[in-house]
């Protein structure tokens, strides 16, 4: 019966989206029903609770703050014309439809997904890919596969999440989420590969896809190990850009980026180099507040949205109230206000669940499954991001519980966080608010005319209807996603 009762918030949740509840209230009547199960189930003092909120209170306001800077800066550097500026040098430099495609996937949607999050990367992805030529199911589908790298979007939020519920150290779990998704990008490699095809030689393709795929792996990975969690994602998706760059300038293709592509990438820069020099400095410093608010990402995601608005070149005392800093704050207000509810509600609920025992009580009823259940966990995972649309919200309703289960079972508590961040972080590439995104802005924006000269109509492709870009896109997504749940899967349950 108590297993049933701490399961009630969870399955509401689940119940909620498949009625076509909006994330918001899903968000606000799970956090209701898991406060009401714990009043009656698993009646706490308060103190109890209120000191492990309290206590928590700093990585929510971090994790919170994140989210809104991220939003924030895209919104600085798109209406400023600087992220245009980047990725239209990146694509005017791509010798082929290919190759800018492998471009895209693994180097410029991990890149802008790992300093803003919330999706954004998408947002960079779909405007290039159909300028290249690609039609809308195309273009939203490619785009939806460069969020691999997600457990490090906006500086790495649901991994820091993850790794305070479940009491391991943040720069572990990174590393290991790194090793872990491996299946993830080789899966991807596999299925860019099946889809362009058609597209030139088969071979040379599959070798370009798994080629930048093992980079960009490498390079988060080494990032994850030598520079910390928080810039793995930015620093590793540099070196498959880079490595397509070199290839570029030896086919010849590659334009010079000039004085308006470094003044557009200087926000970048400072935000990397601020939070290496900090991090630096505070490495071996008592672990008080005043050092994490230095060293955290959310502080340098605002020095880098400062830098963006009155950098160089900006012309951030116009007029015009749309260039306004007050004018832009407000609108990513209204953009992160969905997301930073939604965030705020299952992180909260993910505390009640630890502090009043109801995660370990319907952990101990998992455990019960023996360890056929670790077999089955990166799957759980992944239908909670796939739900709530963030790798942040699906570790804080089920981190708890996981961690509870692993200890129950003696298995390993950080290949259990690990695995199951790595997979509730994919499934957002399915989550219906990012297929949206992606359809929208696949739609809006022409097709570039084949042979890179002109655009054509933006709708052209006769395929282009919402429902039958999402009846070809998800499949496609959802056995990937189930393969990777598999082998993921079958590593925790060996490991055991």
């Amino acid at each position: 019966m108590l297993a049933v009762a701490a399961a009630v918030p969870i399955l509401l949740a689940g119940v909620l989206f498949f009625l076509g509840v909006k994330a918001t209230r899903i968000s606000l009547w799970s956090l209701a029903a898991g406060i009401v199960m714990a009043l009656i189930f698993f009646p706490t003092p308060w103190l109890v609770v209120g000191s492990s909120l309290a206590a928590f209170a700093p990585t929510i306001i971090e994790i919170l703050l994140i989210l809104y800077a991220g939003v924030l800066l895209s919104r600085i550097m798109s209406n400023t014309g600087a992220m245009a500026s980047i990725s239209g040098w990146l694509r005017s430099s791509a010798p082929s439809r290919r190759t800018g495609t492998l471009l895209v996937v693994f180097g410029i949607v991990p890149f802008a997904e790992s300093v803003t999050g919330f999706g954004i990367g998408v947002t960079v992805g779909v405007p290039i890919l159909r300028l290249i030529g690609h039609s809308v199911p195309r273009s939203t589908i490619f785009s939806l596969l460069g969020l691999l790298a997600v457990p490090w979007g906006a500086l790495g939020p649901g991994t820091l999440l993850a790794s305070e519920l479940s009491g391991t150290s943040l720069v572990e779990v990174g590393i290991r989420s790194a090793v872990l998704s491996l299946p993830v990008m080789l899966g991807v490699a596999l299925l860019v590969t099946f889809l362009l095809r058609h597209d030139g030689s088969v071979g040379r393709l599959f070798g370009g896809a798994v080629a930048s795929s093992l980079l960009l792996w490498s390079g988060i990975l080494g990032a994850n190990i030598l520079l910390g969690t928080p810039l793995a994602g930015v620093m590793g998706s540099l070196v498959p850009t880079a490595a397509h760059l070199l290839v570029y300038r030896w086919r010849g293709s590659l334009i010079a980026a000039g004085w308006v592509v470094a003044r557009a990438s200087l926000p970048y820069a400072v935000m990397a180099a601020g939070l290496l020099a900090t991090r630096a400095v505070t490495s071996n410093g008592e672990p008080q507040l005043s050092l994490r608010a230095i060293s955290s990402p959310a502080t340098w995601l605002v020095v880098a949205c400062l830098v963006a608005h009155f950098g160089p070149g900006q012309r951030w005392a116009s007029d015009q109230p749309e260039a306004r800093l007050g004018h832009r704050a407000v609108s990513a207000w209204r953009t992160w206000l969905p997301v930073g509810v939604v965030t705020f509600c299952f992180t909260v609920l993910g505390s009640v669940l630890a502090a009043t025992g109801m995660g370990a009580e319907l952990g101990t009823a998992l455990a019960a499954m023996g360890g056929s259940y670790l077999a089955i966990a990166p799957a759980v995972n992944a239908l909670a991001g796939f739900i709530t649309g963030s790798n942040t919200a699906a570790n804080a309703m089920l981190t708890a519980t996981q961690t509870q289960v692993a200890t129950e079972l003696g298995s390993s508590v950080l290949q259990m966080v690990a695995a199951t961040n790595v997979t509730a972080s994919m499934a957002t590439m399915a989550a219906p608010s990012r297929l949206l995104l992606a359809y929208e802005l696949a739609v809006a924006t022409p097709v570039g005319i084949p042979g890179g000269e002109g655009l054509g109509e933006s709708s052209a492709d006769p395929q282009a209807s919402e429902s039958a870009v999402n009846r070809w896109v998800l499949p496609r997504i959802f056995a990937l996603l189930a393969i990777v749940s598999a082998i993921l899967g079958l590593v925790t349950w060996l490991l055991f």
